[in-house]
């Protein structure tokens, strides 16, 4: 396969980004209290490669966030982090698969319903996702059924609305696809490590919550903003 000049040196720029924050103390990885033993931004720059170049090159840079995991892995002190990205199907399998993700989301949304599937989805996702944290925080009552089903309405229907406004101030694809690649990511890191047994599921699912939620927000707005000034400073003949 052939590469541009722009897809070279964007795969250059970009991974040279997630080089950096994975040799940073506090960056790419977020040293955290939890089963996973961090929260990562390192996977804005893979979405950032995936929604602007394309599959292949998120893929690549994706590459160089799951080889940075597999380090990582043989120097961390969490036992079970590094028992978990020692595997290279999980340090390197759903890395890869994040800018492939972003890719498909961003050309998905940018079609003319994308406003729409963003705000569906968004807010279905996040909606569900309050709804079973509500168990892990009240227990098991099913007298707080209703409660739990307004409060999974009511953060449903907030996000949607957030995402319907930030999808009318410009398309949709941006923030869709740092949902969907933060979301491949955590799904797929944690989904293997339950598979081969290294965590169970309540705790991936808490590490899910705890981890996901914050890091989708952070790249949705990250990367928006990003890629908007990515947009406006390159000219359209350079851009296709």
């Amino acid at each position: 396969m052939k590469f541009s000049t722009r897809q070279v040196v964007v795969a250059g720029l970009l991974g040279s980004l997630t080089v950096a924050l994975g040799l940073m103390p506090v960056g790419g990885f977020i040293p955290v209290p939890t089963p996973a033993g961090s929260a990562t931004t390192m996977h804005l720059p893979t979405i950032l490669a995936g929604i602007l170049e394309g599959p292949v090159v998120g893929g690549l840079v994706g590459a160089i966030f799951g080889a940075f995991s597999f380090y990582r892995a043989q120097v961390q002190p969490n036992p079970i982090a590094k028992l978990i990205f020692s595997n290279p199907l999980i340090a390197f399998g759903p890395r890869i698969l994040i800018g492939v993700a972003a890719y498909w989301a961003f050309q998905v949304a940018e079609r003319r319903w994308g406003r729409v599937f963003l705000a569906l989805a968004g807010g279905g996702v996040l909606g569900y996702t309050a709804y079973w944290a509500s168990f892990r925080i009240g227990g098991m009552d099913a007298a707080a059924g209703p409660w739990r089903a307004a409060l999974a309405a009511i953060v449903g229907l907030s996000v949607a609305w957030g995402l319907w406004v930030i999808g009318g101030r410009q398309k949709g694809g941006a923030p869709l696809a740092a949902l969907v690649g933060t979301m491949t990511n955590t799904v797929g890191v944690l989904g293997l490590a339950v598979a081969f047994g290294y965590v169970p599921l309540p705790a991936a699912l808490a590490v899910a919550v705890l981890h996901g939620i914050p890091e989708a927000l952070v790249a949705m707005v990250l990367v928006t903003l990003v890629h908007s000034g990515v947009q406006a400073a390159t000219p359209s003949r350079a851009r296709s």
